[in-house]
């Protein structure tokens, strides 16, 4: 569930995405970047970020609308339909993944139209912020996606196999200490490393 902003509106889950492929590629040569100059007092430095997604190339094919100002026209529906989600960030791209996070739901639209454009065999992985689900996401290059996806009650369940408890005792919290296979844990780390084994397999 989201949390709740001021003015009473909840705030949409991020979900972070890391994007990788099965071949060689170079993402960087994928997106367009624009570079601005950041002030804070007496210091200036230059950053350089990802244009939005209707402003990249490889999004072009979902025809984004421009308004008289330059704005993205009916930027929800476009971004829901197109992308995946209601909005997306690109934090981070480099030669060999890229990273972000959306709101709500895995861009995975958008994930098939950067495959198609690179002509390259793509793979996603995302997790919602409180691992409601988490999922793999795959594009081929001609656009077509498919996914695999559990929720946070079968990640659940198999953390409590995994240690054998029969359920969360009703003071436990995940910076416990626990013993598994007589060897201690964190329990947080343990749940973490038990999403990452999951990604590993698909």
């Amino acid at each position: 569930m989201g949390q709740l902003a001021k003015g009473g509106e909840i705030m949409a889950n991020h979900v972070s995405f890391n994007i990788s492929a099965t071949e060689e590629v170079d993402f960087q040569s994928a997106f367009k970047m624009h570079t601005y100059t950041r002030k804070y007092q007496d210091r200036s430095w230059k950053v350089i970020e990802p244009l939005e997604l209707e402003n990249q190339d490889f999004m072009q094919e979902a025809e984004p609308k421009f308004d008289d100002e330059g704005h993205l026209s009916d930027s929800w529906e476009w971004y829901v339909n197109n992308v995946g989600a209601k909005w997306c960030n690109i934090e981070d791209v480099e030669e060999h993944y890229v990273y972000g996070y959306s709101a709500w739901s895995p861009p995975i639209e958008m994930l098939g139209y950067l495959a198609k454009h690179m002509k390259a065999h793509l793979q996603m992985t995302y997790e919602d912020e409180f691992r409601n689900f988490i999922g793999v996401a795959w594009a081929d290059d001609d656009g077509s996606t498919s996914f695999e996806e559990i929720d946070g009650e079968e990640l659940l369940e198999m953390f409590l196999e995994q240690t054998g408890m029969e359920e969360l005792p009703e003071d436990f919290d995940w910076s416990d200490e626990i013993v598994v296979d007589e060897v201690k844990h964190c329990a947080d780390e343990y749940y973490d490393s038990i999403v990452y084994n999951w990604f590993d397999e698909q």
